[in-house]
């Protein structure tokens, strides 16, 4: 267990993250670490009309009806987690704000500036843990931890897949994941060719060096992309090495308020292929 302090997150409005995405990703938390807190917001829909409208379309009773809908989610979102991770000896506490839509992201970037990192599980029936994801990737300065709604309920991290272009965000991943990647049994560093100008077959040399004096011993794997996308790239390689956990730099900007990702960033929030680490 290389971290100390993980925060997870679990969606709850509109919709609630599954109980087997819960499961699964409380129990990679507890393969990253022993000390986990889970926060889910309680949803809040201030109203902003005049007297006549609520009086005539009765929003104020549908807004408040939405808010005990998006609570009683929360709550069981976080009771199940509370019985997992007490199964698993890593609960540490649980946290439910009540905060607008919008500010939900945000808030979680705040609380994980004291946290080691943060896992969120991905929910393809609900793509709201996206935009999450992104706003504690570019606004808390810590790594983010990709939970696939298939995550291992037996979770190890022996085996993690590097991916290196030799970019600033791709060392931060690396320096993020250097407690994982010195306990790790195999390390593996992909190298794509042929996506990106300035890679070429020697590009992960150095980091070889820098890992060995860790006492890491990683092996380089190239891909020649060869015209496809960098996700399906990443699909074919971890089918093939099936990686407990990928480490990758998230490349992007915002653009009033409003993520800009680079397209392997994009791939691994939309469809992650295995666990990810992500860092900037």
């Amino acid at each position: 267990m290389p971290f100390k302090d993980i925060l997870l997150h679990l969606e709850s409005y509109p919709d609630r993250v599954s109980d087997r995405a819960i499961d699964g990703a409380t129990a990679l938390a507890a393969a990253l670490g022993k000390n986990v807190t889970a926060v889910s917001p309680r949803v809040d829909i201030p109203l902003k009309t005049n007297r006549l409208a609520d009086f005539a379309l009765r929003l104020g009773d549908l807004a408040r009806a939405e808010e005990a809908r998006g609570a009683g989610q929360a709550d069981a979102a976080l009771d199940r987690f509370e019985v997992q991770a007490k199964l698993l000896g890593v609960y540490g506490g649980r946290l439910q704000p009540k905060l607008e839509v919008f500010e939900a992201g945000d808030h979680l970037a705040m609380l994980a500036r004291t946290r080691d990192l943060c896992v969120v599980p991905a929910s393809p029936q609900n793509g709201v843990y996206q935009g999450v994801a992104e706003a504690v990737l570019f606004g808390s300065g810590r790594p983010v931890v990709i939970a696939p709604e298939n995550a291992a309920l037996e979770p190890r991290l022996d085996t993690i897949l590097v991916a290196w272009d030799g970019g600033a965000p791709a060392a931060a991943a690396v320096g993020a994941a250097m407690p994982l990647l010195c306990e790790a049994k195999t390390v593996k560093i992909l190298v794509v060719m042929n996506e990106k100008e300035g890679v070429d077959a020697h590009l992960a040399d150095d980091l070889l060096r820098h890992l060995g004096l860790y006492g890491v011993a990683a092996e380089v794997q190239t891909f020649d992309a060869a015209g496809a996308t960098i996700g399906s790239v990443f699909s074919h390689v971890t089918e093939r090495v099936r990686p407990d956990l990928m480490v990758m730099g998230a490349f992007g900007h915002s653009r009033a308020r409003q993520f800009v990702l680079g397209g392997a960033t994009r791939a691994v929030l939309e469809s992650p292929p295995t666990p990810v680490l992500l860092a900037r």
